[in-house]
């Protein structure tokens, strides 16, 4: 009897810090801790598995040639980049350079995912495809809050790189995305096959492990109904779910080895 589990490959991920931030708790959590503050961690994924290296997310930070500095001076200061946690640093310490990543997957369009995209000249470029549509011609000015400078270039130097997914699709063997929206509209989830069972990243439609645990919605978002929509989805799709931004996850998984 043929073992199509045994067929699917397995991915080794690993969690990369690559900024700090503090923001009000009611931002994280709908409607809770007005008056108070939490402190959280910006993060991007690398995963590896069946000869490809894959990125979610893009990191922050670091000092090169072409950098687009636009949104990088109203940004960083809110999203401070630690010595060594630059996007370039960040894979060197994998043994990789940005010409080794294959595929790039970007939960969302927000700066703090998608900053230093342009280094990824090798890679395809995945975005769920209403999500782009929305962020390249928002309906009204309030939903008109991703990097101009950022967008434009992967609409034109990066246009034959750019996958604009659907709603759920494979992205390669054991690579899954799942749009979840609720934050934004081109917000997506990232399902690997792991030795540990699925892996699923959700982006910011999780914050916190608290949004997972009590099913609480984010404060930050476009659909209230769709956060709690896909905060119960994503835990009945996944053995590990991780949350966007959880200062946590580095202690769970000391070194950021997830699996």
């Amino acid at each position: 009897m043929r073992n199509d589990a045994a067929l699917t490959p397995e991915y080794r991920v690993f969690c990369l810090r690559t900024a700090t931030h503090t923001a009000p708790e009611p931002i994280f959590l709908y409607m809770k801790g007005f008056g108070r503050t939490v402190d959280v961690n910006c993060y991007f994924w690398l995963a590896q598995g069946n000869g490809r290296n894959v990125l979610v997310d893009t990191g922050m930070g670091g000092d090169y040639p072409g950098r687009l500095t636009e949104s990088a001076r109203r940004s960083e200061a809110s999203f401070p980049v630690g010595d060594g946690e630059d996007t370039l640093s960040q894979l060197a310490r994998h043994g990789l350079r940005p010409e080794n990543i294959d595929v790039v997957i970007l939960t969302h369009l927000h700066y703090d995912h998608i900053a230093n995209v342009q280094l990824f000249e090798n890679a395809e470029i995945v975005v769920n495809r209403k999500g782009w549509e929305a962020a390249r011609n928002p309906i009204h000015p309030v939903f008109d809050v991703f990097p101009k400078d950022v967008l434009d270039y992967m609409a034109t130097r990066m246009k034959a790189q750019l996958r604009l997914a659907a709603d759920e699709e494979t992205i390669a063997p054991g690579i899954d995305v799942l749009w979840t929206g609720g934050h934004t509209r081109c917000s997506q989830a990232v399902k690997l096959q792991t030795a540990k069972g699925k892996v699923v990243l959700t982006g910011d439609v999780a914050y916190l492990y608290e949004n997972l645990m009590s099913e609480h919605p984010i404060g930050l978002g476009v659909s209230l109904y769709e956060s709690v929509d896909a905060l119960r989805r994503l835990k009945r799709e996944g053995d590990i779910v991780l949350p966007g931004h959880d200062k946590e996850i580095l202690e769970r998984y000391p070194g950021g080895v997830i699996v």
